[in-house]
């Protein structure tokens, strides 16, 4: 396993990230809990400590098991988990970072995650309605309270980065960042280096297309958000094809899965610290890990960026909660 430095922290994350996202067996589809759960163990087998979850995914589910699939480990990894969106009783989602629902939500992680202090607590989005300065004060209150160890932020523009930092340090930015959204490598990348703040990759396999099991034009079931993700729509479908078909085509020279190509591109880039990846069963996290310990050769480097740049831009889309 690689790792890198968790902002000015004295704390190492693994380079691979384990995304909790598809554990709210909704958003992605069903899960086997069981399946799920060796899937955590295998990763933790492999040296990987990063673990990144949500309050919202599964509306808590999420949490529950990840505590459970980890075990004991729950106390020597880095778990990362999320606030900033709240759900009422018909599961719709809106953005709220006022101090007393940052406040409840992380009472509520800690106990589902059964935890005295979340190593890694982060703004999931931000909420307009709230100034940045407001959450960040209200987040350092947590961390001197003992019940969060470090500070992360996500998805912020740069603007609001730097007022963020303005208020206090904080050890990581997390941004979707692959090889069909780039947009925070010209936006955001460059200034958390310049301040030591870890770049951490979402969606890291544009939700999956890069691993090239789902075909693009497959059917998708009803409650899988993906159905209305631009990164399955028809927009660019030709070139968003080009470049799952040359991912296949250096598997098949390498003998690596598709999704550890992907990941190898983003890993190699020099700014980036981890990549998160959502996984579901134990072949994936298998085919996810094969990522670590080598790097693209300079033609392939070359081959896939070009490829993707040739791609539409802001396929990432818009959140179904966004304000």
């Amino acid at each position: 396993m690689e790792y890198r430095r968790l902002g000015q922290s004295g704390v190492l994350i693994s380079r691979i990230g384990f995304g909790c996202g598809p554990a709210s067996g909704y958003d992605y589809g069903p899960i086997d809990e069981t399946e799920w759960s060796a899937a955590v163990r295998l990763a933790l087998d492999r040296g990987v400590n990063f673990y990144d979850v949500a309050d919202v995914y599964g509306f808590g589910r999420a949490e529950e098991l990840l505590s459970k699939a980890l075990g004991a480990e729950r106390h020597k990894v880095i778990v990362a988990t999320k606030c900033g969106l709240v759900w009422d009783s018909s599961g719709k989602v809106r953005r709220d970072l006022s101090r007393p629902a940052i406040l409840s939500a992380l009472e509520a992680s800690l106990r589902r995650l059964r935890l005295d202090s979340i190593p890694l607590y982060q703004i999931h989005w931000p909420d307009p309605a709230i100034p940045i300065e407001e959450v960040m004060e209200t987040l350092v209150r947590c961390r001197g309270e003992g019940k969060a160890q470090f500070i992360g932020i996500g998805n912020l523009s740069l603007d609001l980065l730097g007022r963020a930092r303005a208020i206090s340090r904080f050890e990581s930015h997390q941004s979707a960042f692959n090889l069909l959204t780039r947009e925070s490598e010209r936006n955001t990348f460059a200034w958390c280096d310049s301040v030591n703040v870890s770049n951490i990759a979402h969606s890291s396999l544009a939700r999956g297309l890069l691993a090239g099991r789902r075909l693009l034009g497959t059917p998708l079931t009803l409650t899988d958000t993906r159905r209305n993700s631009p990164y399955f729509a028809d927009v660019g479908q030709a070139e968003k094809q080009a470049l799952v078909d040359a991912l296949g085509q250096v598997g098949t020279q390498t003998g690596k899965s598709l999704s550890s190509i992907a990941l190898r591109w983003i890993l190699d880039h020099p700014q980036v610290s981890s990549a998160l990846v959502g996984i579901k069963t134990k072949k994936q996290a298998e085919e996810n890990l094969e990522a670590m310990g080598w790097r693209l050769t300079s033609d392939t480097h070359f081959l896939l960026s070009r490829l993707s740049a040739a791609c539409p831009q802001g396929l990432t889309g818009v959140p179904a909660h966004a304000a």
